[in-house]
């Protein structure tokens, strides 16, 4: 009898998994900034690599890359509680270390859809009567 967690690879599986909890965790933390509580950023995607020895934390904010750095840093500052906590929600062997990085991928895409909101509009070419 196969596995059906074969087609979803473990290092995935944690990563989701990761993502899912992290989150979680982000408003537990201690001491974070209050513009940080009110509008905690979103974490968009875990990358782990197949050794599993660290991984990418990549978060989004609702209110556009501003704050960024700031955030970053903050998240940064407290990822060595993040693992804490993970570590006690996980049965993981191991928490890898979390390293936070800004996804700017939301902020392009919003960028792309006010300027297609700002192009004139297209005119329609005429068709001619066909005989």
């Amino acid at each position: 009898m196969h596995s059906s967690h074969r087609a979803y690879p473990r290092g995935a599986r944690v990563a989701h998994l990761l993502r899912e909890e992290i989150a979680a965790v982000l408003p537990r933390l201690h001491g974070m900034p209050s513009d940080l509580a009110l509008l905690p950023p979103s974490i968009t995607m875990v990358d782990l690599p197949t050794d599993m020895r660290s991984a990418t934390v990549y978060f989004s904010l609702m209110d556009g890359p501003e704050r960024a750095d700031m955030v970053r840093q903050v998240l940064q500052d407290h990822a060595g509680e993040v693992r804490q906590l993970l570590g006690k929600r996980l049965a993981l062997r191991r928490i890898p270390p979390l390293h936070f990085i800004y996804d700017a991928r939301f902020d392009r895409g919003a960028e792309m859809a006010e300027l297609l909101a700002h192009l004139p509009p297209t005119q329609e070419p005429e068709q001619e009567d066909l005989p």
